[in-house]
């Protein structure tokens, strides 16, 4: 049975990728970088340390705090002028907690960021259980925090179902020996085949409601 949903944010609860590249992009031009997209790509999901730093490197520059600090402090206000919630997020979570599933959020983002997104759709105080990328040692594609996600949540590996966006996630979950399903919103499905294999793919965040649904009955 699967008795606990853990989320990655952006890209899963949040549409927030593109404004993220957006503030990060004019962190780095700050800085005489000259970045672009395809430079963050190969680290989406795995943490701002490595997102933001495997970019710099790219051009020359190497990671340092207030590289996360400018960068959330622009996306914050770009956050303000956006609408970042996907269609079904709010009904998805809302739903999966009246089927009495227990709920994280799991995200190799930093607090501040969580916080910044969790307040923007309005679903603080909601989940059960919070885990950023700063309360972990090896962040994704290692399986640190959705161990610890699940531990919070008191519900072993084998009963709990991660959903993700990106390939170093889904990396993550099988790592960790739970459920996954992946979200067609970072990466094409034949992409997410080719590089992972997810056991689940899906186009809409509700979909998590009748697979669950549909596994617990046939399992149950």
């Amino acid at each position: 049975m699967i008795r606990a949903v853990l989320f990655d944010m952006d890209g899963v609860l949040v549409d927030s990728e593109e404004l993220t590249y957006e503030a990060a992009i004019e962190m780095l031009r700050e800085r005489g970088a000259d970045a672009c997209k395809e430079d963050f790509i190969p680290f989406i999901g795995a943490g701002d340390i490595a997102y933001l730093g495997g970019a710099a490197g790219r051009h020359g520059l190497s990671y340092d705090e207030s590289m996360s600090v400018v960068t959330y402090q622009k996306y914050e206000k770009l956050v303000a002028e956006h609408d970042i919630a996907y269609e079904n997020t709010v009904k998805t979570v809302l739903k999966l907690k009246e089927n009495g599933l227990k709920l994280a959020v799991c995200t190799s983002s930093d607090l501040v960021k969580m916080n910044i997104n969790l307040r923007a759709i309005g679903l603080n105080g909601v989940f059960d259980a919070l885990v950023n990328g700063r309360d972990i040692e090896n962040n994704k594609p290692a399986p640190d925090i959705y161990l610890k996600g699940a531990g919070l949540l008191g519900v072993p590996a084998d009963e709990c179902l991660v959903v993700e966006d990106a390939k170093n996630g889904i990396l993550a979950a099988k790592a960790a020996g739970m459920h996954n399903a992946a979200l067609t919103t970072t990466f094409s499905r034949e992409e997410l085949i080719d590089a992972v294999d997810p056991e689940f793919i899906c186009g809409d965040l509700y979909d998590i409601v009748n697979l669950i649904c549909q596994y617990n009955t046939k399992h149950g």
